[in-house]
């Protein structure tokens, strides 16, 4: 294992993980005092160090790719594992190491929700004034409002920031004040429950609204609404869904959980490092950070040990969240959601992009190459991949402008194969903003 000197792309990894350190609800414990009657005890008395209880998460490149390692406590691993573990290790440069208490099966949902809280870490109803998100205290009554639902992993707070990035998206923000009464932003857990659930709680938290909605999704915020539409009649006239997975995403595929977090840090590494030698908006990484982080100190123990067993799909089916959006044949909430038509009928927009980087050979952007469609006719296997098809990084282009049947044509606005529009900027983007401003006509 080596630890040389960090290149300046990781180095910001690591510095956004120092932070992500602190906050992750898997707290760092000290081993309970041992009895002297114990075997570890009796081992003590003879000099011998008790083995410890810790796991060990570490993210690590190796051979120019970012991957998530998880080590059990050496008291749960035999010396042939370690030493293959190890092995593994050689030629690989350590970005973060973390180390906890391994967490038990009845444990899970506990953390998945504790994770929720570090990561959207005001839930329910919000109102946009003066410049600020403020809680709604009180009913909302009539009128007409505008609705932003964020996506998974994130909050509402992200939709702000990057509208206000550009002349455009601040326009579309003064246009917006002026034409609804409220401008609302509902955030939810988004690993701990399924976007069902959170619908029920985006009923609950309109209350006793008696107002028009337009809605504006982004990613998961896609799936919200429409389990909010679907589950009975809204006053809902139009729904933007923004990088939204309608029909799942293969990011959140059972038997590629693994590989989608070792994914999500390699595209948060290399997003975050283009942006910034462009001078763009550079979309916060530490949610996507402290969500693999996270996530591998849950289930970590599950996936290492079910690696090539049924015991990975038990790996996600345990994340709710993420199950609700796999697009694979079976997925049964995606099958209920779209096999008969929603009560309320709005008109759906959507917004897409294929995401493709300049230059698949430059450093940043290797993983894209063992993860992506192929783009370069290379030979390597296909095992590895996710995606076979355009995406945003995140969502199968096809998987955004198909609510049952594929969206009309004039509702639908899709960027062409660009190294420029992603999952994480969308509404950074002037056009984006534009875009909406037409279909809500403002």
């Amino acid at each position: 294992m080596t630890t040389s000197n960090l290149d300046p792309g990781d180095q910001v990894l690591a510095d956004a993980l120092d932070g992500i350190e602190k906050k992750l609800p898997m707290a760092l414990e000290a081993p309970p005092r041992l009895k002297s009657d114990t075997i570890a005890g009796k081992r003590r008395r003879r000099g011998q160090p008790p083995p410890s209880r810790l796991a060990t998460v570490l993210l690590v490149r190796s051979d120019g790719v970012l991957r998530w390692i998880y080590q059990r406590p050496p008291s749960r691993m035999g010396p042939r594992r370690r030493s293959l573990r190890a092995a593994r290790l050689v030629a690989a440069t350590v970005v973060k190491e973390f180390s906890f208490m391994e967490v038990e099966p009845n444990q899970v949902v506990e953390q998945l929700v504790n994770l929720d809280r570090k990561l959207t870490p005001n839930q329910g109803m919000r109102r946009w004034e003066k410049g600020r998100l403020e809680k709604v205290n009180g009913a909302l009554g009539a009128g007409k409002a505008l609705l932003f639902i964020h996506g998974t992993f994130s909050k509402s707070e992200v939709f702000f920031d990057e509208l206000r990035a550009t002349p455009e998206g601040r326009d579309f923000l003064d246009r917006a004040k002026s034409a609804y009464k409220h401008i609302l932003t509902f955030d939810h857990p988004t690993l701990s429950v399924s976007p069902i659930l959170n619908a029920f709680d985006l009923d609950e938290a309109l209350g006793g609204f008696r107002g028009r909605l337009d809605i504006i999704c982004h990613s998961r915020g896609g799936l919200v609404a429409a389990w909010w539409l679907r589950a009975g009649k809204r006053k809902v006239d139009r729904v933007i869904c923004v990088g939204s997975p309608l029909e799942g995403t293969s990011l959140a595929a059972p038997a590629r959980l693994k590989q989608s977090l070792d994914y999500f840090s390699n595209a948060a590494g290399a997003i975050s490092t283009a942006a910034r030698a462009v001078g763009a908006f550079v979309p916060p990484i530490a949610p996507i950070m402290e969500m693999a982080a996270g996530l591998m100190a849950v289930i970590g123990g599950i996936l290492t040990f079910g690696a090539r067993t049924p015991l990975v799909d038990a790996g996600i089916a345990i994340v709710p969240g993420l199950v609700a959006q796999s697009r694979v044949s079976n997925n049964q909430e995606l099958f209920r959601l779209h096999r008969e038509p929603w009560p309320s009928q709005p008109e759906i927009y959507a917004v897409r992009s294929d995401f493709e980087p300049g230059d698949p050979d430059v450093p940043i952007w290797q993983f894209w190459k063992r993860w992506n469609r192929p783009l370069l006719g290379i030979g390597d296997s296909l095992a590895d991949r996710i995606f076979q098809v355009p995406n945003d990084l995140v969502v199968d282009d096809e998987c955004m402008v198909r609510a049952g049947a594929p969206l009309p044509s004039a509702r639908i606005f899709s960027y062409p194969a660009n190294d420029r529009v992603h999952h994480c900027n969308y509404f950074a983007q002037a056009d984006t903003a534009k875009k909406m401003r037409t279909w809500l006509g403002l």
